[in-house]
This record gives structure tokens, sequence and C-alpha cells, in this order.
């Protein structure tokens, strides 16, 4: 997850929107795709073109997952999710790698029947241009996606950019199958095209769930912050920082800071301080919630 300073950060709640409407797109999209692939592929037969339908309709609903997930990310904090939803996004991210890895799974074992009784399919020119333009549909939507998740740093939405690229990828590749099946003899490419856009599918799945796995379990895969904000204390406010203690949120950081201060300051100018260096520590470095603890400069937290 990388930290992005609130200067080239837009407002979140815009981001959330744009993220949310780009998903949502993206649903319709990646099931008309599907729907379109899977109806010519039930004329004709070919095993490749059936593997990246049901790779697009799968995609679609992975869509709708991360829609549903930024959509909650969107809701206020309550007394029972007092931290917000914002990580329900990053669960949403999860659960659609699983269903991308039970995708994958069924159309090897679908392939894998077809190479033991391998067979010829009709109609392969309409059955490439079919590939031709589900593939270029969805590399465009999928670099349009990238574009915001890039800008919004949703873990779920960079999920549906490398998956829409996958299937975009994916039908290219069923392209050059159904060629070497239909053009060279070698009727077997056809389920070796399904194999190969499985391949895909587990390769994404994988980063997905390490991705999305190390946010849920607090991991903080940016050791630069701490330091970062300690640096930031020390050169504005000349006060030595004990502990930084970060908790990712969705796309952003809680912070839990102790900073050290003489044991014969005064209440108010301990609140004084610490009102400071939150202001200045949240705004610097976009945090979502920053916590400041002040500590007698010989106590060790």
């Amino acid at each position: 997850m990388s930290h992005t300073n609130k200067g080239t950060r837009a407002d979140s709640a815009t981001i959330l929107r744009k993220g949310q409407l780009a998903a949502k797109k993206s649903v319709i999209t990646l099931a008309a795709i599907g729907i379109v692939e899977i109806t010519v592929a039930v004329f004709t037969g070919s095993i490749t073109l059936t593997a990246d339908g049901f790779d697009s309709i799968a995609d679609a609903m992975i869509s709708f997952i991360v829609w549903f997930g930024i959509m909650f990310a969107k809701k206020s904090r309550s007394n029972t999710f007092q931290f917000g939803y914002r990580k329900i996004e990053v669960l949403a991210a999860f659960i659609a790698a699983i269903i991308i890895i039970i995708l994958g799974i069924f159309i090897v074992i679908h392939a894998i029947d077809a190479l033991d009784k391998p067979k010829t399919f009709q109609y392969p020119e309409i059955v490439i241009i079919t590939l031709i333009g589900a593939g270029s549909v969805s590399l465009h939507r999928a670099f349009v996606i990238r574009k915001i998740a890039i800008e919004s740093d949703l873990v779920s939405l960079k999920l549906d950019a490398k998956n829409s690229i996958k299937d975009g990828t994916a039908s290219f590749v069923g392209v050059a199958s159904v060629v070497a099946a239909t053009y060279f003899g070698f009727t077997f490419m056809d389920a070796i095209g399904g194999i190969i856009i499985a391949g895909y599918i587990f390769i994404v799945a994988y980063t997905a769930i390490k991705e999305s796995a190390l946010v849920l379990v607090d991991a903080v895969d940016n050791p630069l912050l701490s330091d970062s904000i300690k640096l930031t204390i020390e050169k504005k406010f000349n006060i030595k920082t004990n502990e930084v203690f970060l908790r990712p949120i969705g796309n952003d950081f809680n912070a839990e800071i102790h900073i050290m201060l003489p044991k014969e300051t005064r209440l108010d100018e301990t609140s004084r301080i610490v009102n400071e260096v939150s202001r200045v520590i949240q705004d610097d470095f976009a945090l979502a919630r920053v916590v400041i603890v002040p500590l007698p400069d010989n106590v060790k937290s």
C-alpha cells in the first residue's frame, strides 16, 4: 500500500464516488461481454471462448463485489464500526479473489476433460472476431479503471483493474489458441487456451489475496512512513518521538504517536502541543485519524 500526500490526493468522498461509478460501469461492460461470448460459444463449441465468457461473467461478479465494498466504505463510522467501514472494500477484494480461484479451477477441469477428447469447433472466424472484440473492450475499460485506481489507492479497485487487464489479455491469448487449432491443425490448442486463461486467473488471485490479507491483519507495507512522521515532529516542533503505531484502514492509515514532553509542561501547554502536532501530521501525511499520546521525557512507552 502506498502513501500519498494530501496535496496530491483528491477529496476522499469524490474518490470513492468515482471508484464506485467505475466499478458499476465495469459490472455492466463485463457482464455484456460474457453473455455475448457464452452465446457464441454455444453455437461454435469453442472451449477457449467458453472459458473466456465465464471469465468475463465472473469478473462482472467481482466488479459487483468491489462496487458493494466501496459503497460501504463511503459510510460514516458507527458505534459498532468505530473506525469506519473502509476495510470492507479490502474484504471485498479478498472475497473476489476467492471467487476468481474457484472459477480458475472450474476452467482447468473443463479444459483437461477437453484435452482427453479433443474436437474441432464451428465458425472459427466468428470465434476469433468475438474474442478480439471482447479483448479490445475489456482492455479499454481496464485502463480507465486503472487510472482511477491509482488516484484512489483503493485495494479492491486495483484488483478490478488488474482483473480487467487480465480479462482483455486472456481474450487475445484465446485468439492465438483458436488460430493454432483452426489453421495449423492443433485441435488441442483450444483446450490449452482455456488452461492458459486459468493461469492468468490464478496469478491475479494470488496478488489480490496477498495485498488484501496484509491490510486485513494490519500489516504496514510502508516502513519509511513512521520515520518520516518522527522526523517531521522533530524538525517542526523540536519534540522527541518515542513510538509511532500505524494501522491501515482501506487506503488510509490511523496513527497513534507517543511524544516526549518535559515533566514540568503545564496541562494547557500540553493540550496545545498535542492539538497542533495532531493537526500538522494529519494534514502533512493525509492520515485518516491521529492520536497523540504525551509522555514525560524520562518515561518509555
